[in-house]
């Protein structure tokens, strides 16, 4: 499994092997969601949220194998891979990127019904940057993607993400072709992880780096168990971070290595909230079609509000992390209120 899963050829030969595979399974579940469809509204209880699940399966294998042969079309533009790393390859790479995000939204859009408010101007400045951003479910990791390709048309973004994405064929290929880094969560190794995300920085010109500092999506039982695992080591911080009500603590290592190897970057916090039932298919299933909109919040925090100690940073960072998260309170409020 091992083999499967690090030698990049044969994961890849795996995971694109298994699109036509997947694509069959989500067939037969569409087939079966019409029947039961047409089952419920005889009875007198129509139901067509399986319908619309087994639809946007459907859609995402489609954008996988588009992804894919467009790939296959680059590598060839490139002279067989010869030049992909040239500018122009690039940041046609990165384009190609960002619609593949973008139709993968547009397919929530149209089959679960979700609404994406975004800002109708975003400033991120002529770079560099750092983007922190909020993770709470599958489809929000694309929206820093879909930001900076709407608003930024030369900046190429730098993704700091886990190794198991890797098994999304697209992703594995785009995510490699370009200046990424794919980490290995509790790998034992962190200082390991951290210098390869610190080398994200080198060259970065006017680029952007992207983290998800919370590492993973936030549950309850893992930001007790995070906010624990803090106390043994950093008391006041456990203290700072402990009333957090709807983000995991920062694990600091990556964002401050990308900080530190850019001292002229800002950082740019996002959020959002209406993403969070994407956090399981028993979540979007329940709450198919939905009803909120999608809002995004987004603040820039300009280098020279960063304290010059760096031993204050995680303090200034943690006390950021927590506006946005009184945020977030309040928008769900809101929400709790209207409905």
């Amino acid at each position: 499994m091992k083999v499967v899963y690090f030698h990049p050829f044969v994961r890849r030969i795996v995971s694109i092997g298994m699109l036509p595979i997947g694509l069959c399974i989500a067939a037969l579940y569409s087939l079966l969601s019409i029947t039961f469809s047409i089952f419920s509204f005889l009875v007198g209880r129509p139901d067509a949220r399986h319908i619309r699940l087994a639809l946007i399966f459907i859609w995402y294998l489609l954008m996988e194998f588009i992804g894919v042969l467009f790939a296959l079309i680059l590598w060839f533009g490139t002279g067989f891979g010869y030049a992909v790393n040239s500018t122009s390859s690039q940041r046609i790479h990165a384009k190609v990127q960002y619609f593949w995000v973008s139709s993968i939204l547009f397919g929530a859009k149209l089959f679960l019904r979700t609404r994406l408010n975004l800002p109708e101007e975003v400033s991120f400045g002529k770079g560099p940057f750092v983007i922190a951003a909020q993770h709470s479910s599958f489809l929000d990791a694309l929206l820093p993607t879909v930001l900076i390709g709407k608003f930024c048309n030369f900046v190429i973004p730098r993704h700091v993400l886990k190794s198991e994405l890797l098994l999304s064929p697209s992703l594995d290929i785009y995510g490699n072709r370009l200046p990424n880094q794919f980490v290995k969560r509790n790998s034992g190794s962190s200082n390991v992880e951290v210098e390869g995300v610190r080398s994200l920085t080198k060259n970065l010109g006017s680029d952007a780096c992207i983290i998800f500092p919370e590492g993973t999506f936030f549950t309850e039982e893992r930001s007790r168990r995070a906010i624990q695992k803090i106390s043994t080591t950093d008391m006041d911080r456990s203290k700072r971070v402990g009333v957090l009500k709807n983000l995991l603590p920062v694990k600091p290592g990556g964002l401050l290595a990308l900080l530190d190897a850019n001292p002229e970057s800002d950082l740019f916090l996002i959020g959002h909230n209406g993403f969070q039932p994407f956090g399981s298919f028993k979540e979007i299933l329940k709450n198919i079609p939905f009803k909120n909109p999608i809002e995004v919040f987004i603040r820039q925090i300009p280098v020279c509000d960063f304290p010059i100690d760096k031993s204050e940073r995680l303090k200034f960072i943690d006390s950021e992390w927590l506006a946005l998260d009184q945020w977030l309170e309040t928008k769900l409020r809101d929400d709790e209120s209207t409905n």
